[in-house]
């Protein structure tokens, strides 16, 4: 077991200065993988927290790991959207593999996940402008990145940026077999975003569960709290166990 992998392995906190050391002795070692999971240690570092200078650093030795998949089939830019990396390190992971925005693991790009995780507004923008054709497309439950972003409140200007980029995403049933404009009424999405999924679709209006909708809206909690109800995101633990840095 190399020794960036036996760091984040083996229990306990993983400091940051151990890692770039070990980088700086032996930049091989950033070519390990975890027998478990599959993970890198560029993997197991974006998927907690992503820190730039970790990232900057692991990349520099070995700028392949941008392109691995784990035993999952996710990359690590998976994992760096499902913990809310910050836009540089996005970027940064784009750089290194340009086609990784299109990249599905479970069924789902990267924007789902990004969606899925309350993503700043400044990481969907990336993630679109390399791959705009992932705001239309839809995972195994029929959910495209919109579904998520109402779903899990995501910014109205994420939710604009979805819209505009596909406007027919409005018209997709996903997560519980309802529209958009249902998930945005039950989840109380923020009132630009209601307006936004609204106005690109209309003919929402006319479907037969939306009174129904409007009336329950912000209470999706009390008839959808149970696990076969609520909708799956892409799990963290696919990424290994979380640690502390």
């Amino acid at each position: 077991m190399g020794v960036l992998i036996d760091m984040f392995t083996r229990g306990g906190p993983v400091r940051p200065k151990d890692v770039l050391d070990a980088v700086a002795r032996d930049p091989v070692c950033c070519k390990d993988t975890d027998e478990k999971t599959g993970n890198t240690p560029l993997h197991f570092t974006c998927c907690n927290g992503a820190p730039i200078e970790l990232v900057r650093a692991l990349l520099r030795a070995y700028p392949g790991a941008a392109s691995v998949e784990d035993g999952d089939g996710n990359l690590p830019l998976h994992g760096a959207c499902s913990c809310g990396a910050a836009p540089d390190v996005i970027e940064m992971l784009l750089e290194a593999n340009p086609g990784a925005a299109r990249h599905l693991a479970n069924g789902q790009t990267p924007l789902h996940y990004a969606c899925c995780h309350q993503c700043d507004p400044r990481v969907a923008k990336l993630l679109v402008d390399r791959y705009p054709e992932a705001c239309g497309v839809q995972d195994r439950d029929g959910n495209a990145p919109l579904h998520f972003a109402l779903i899990r409140s995501a910014h109205p200007a994420v939710v604009q940026l979805l819209v505009k980029t596909h406007p027919l995403a409005c018209a997709m049933r996903g997560f519980l077999g309802r529209l958009p404009l249902s998930l945005a009424l039950l989840y109380e999405a923020h009132p630009a975003a209601i307006k936004a999924v609204r106005d690109a679709y209309p003919d929402a209006h006319r479907n037969e569960e939306m009174v129904a909708d409007y009336r329950n809206h912000g209470k999706l909690a009390d008839y959808a709290r149970c696990a076969k109800c609520e909708p799956r995101p892409p799990p963290p633990s696919d990424f290994g166990p979380p640690r502390q840095f």
